[in-house]
């Protein structure tokens, strides 16, 4: 391309999460926004009947089902995007990773992820008993990545948890987690070569992410020690980012402050292998006129 390329996403109010409504508030997003990539936000988060209590409870999981199931809802949403834009723009599915999945699946209605739950303990203390539901969600999101590609989304974007520093030492997410993540990866790389990966949460462990499968990475510059150009060496890929997500010039700065801050972060990097980006989410409450702002700026 002539110009640094932009990718930002937001999640949007609740009413528009999900069926006609989500598709009118992506389409407006792209429309107000123009980003060179739609990614379309997933709010189907991983269910299962009933919540874990004990450790043998993970063995009674199977792989929850896509088409006509669970997932149907977000497989229309991405053909009807698919549909009204016409391959004008590439469109990434969101599959959420498969420690997040199993915290949805199996947590209690009072847990919350950044809070102590049953999943990490059990991780930690007996992670073999939760080797079946890591089994079952790895199938189910193969399954979803794939049904996603067919109902017309030209690539995926596969968000990570479980790598952090403060979560696992790197032996445990690299034994239990690391495995099923790249099954995943390896199996959505023989179907198309837009692949983003997102190792999302502060303070993520990079190194384990290194030989994931994917065409783009994307990590919490502003919140990790690793800035975009030790990242980009580190995974050899282009890298998607650059501005912080919650705090920072794109949030709080006037026009000319994001113009500036754009300016300086392509002067930096290179124009090689960089799409403009924020670290994750940005705020649902964000104005989209400050978003087209930094756009443009990486096209001038």
């Amino acid at each position: 391309m002539d110009y640094v390329p932009s990718g930002f996403w937001l999640h949007f109010h609740e009413d528009d999460w999900f069926g006609d409504a989500a598709v009118r508030a992506h389409l407006d997003f792209y429309r107000e926004v123009d980003p060179d990539v739609l990614k379309v936000m997933n709010e189907y988060r991983y269910q299962m009947d009933t919540p874990i209590s004990r450790p043998e409870d993970w063995a009674t999981w199977r792989p929850l089902k896509t088409k006509g199931g669970y997932y149907q809802g977000q497989l229309d949403i991405i053909k009807a995007l698919a549909d009204k834009l016409g391959g004008e723009v590439p469109i990434l599915a969101t599959i959420h990773g498969v420690y997040i999945c199993a915290f949805h699946g199996g947590r209690r209605p009072e847990a919350t992820f950044d809070m102590p739950h049953l999943l990490t303990r059990h991780l930690k203390e007996c992670p073999e008993a939760v080797m079946p539901a890591f089994r079952a969600v790895t199938d189910a999101l193969i399954e979803l990545s794939l049904s996603c590609l067919e109902a017309g989304a030209s690539g995926i974007y596969y968000s990570s948890i479980g790598g952090e520093s403060d979560r696992f030492d790197e032996e445990t997410f690299t034994r239990y987690l690391k495995p099923f993540e790249t099954e995943i990866l390896d199996e959505i790389s023989r179907h198309t070569d837009e692949v983003v990966l997102h190792v999302c949460k502060p303070q993520p462990r990079l190194g384990p992410y290194a030989n994931y499968r994917a065409a783009a990475v994307n990590w919490a510059v502003h919140e990790s020690e690793v800035p975009l150009d030790a990242g980009a060496k580190l995974f050899g890929k282009t890298v998607l980012g650059g501005l912080d997500d919650r705090s920072g010039v794109l949030v709080d700065g006037t026009e000319e402050q994001i113009q500036i801050a754009v300016r300086d972060i392509i002067e930096r990097f290179g124009r090689q292998r960089l799409i403009l980006g924020a670290d994750c989410t940005l705020p649902t409450t964000i104005s989209t006129a400050r978003i087209r702002t930094a756009v443009d700026a990486a096209r001038m």
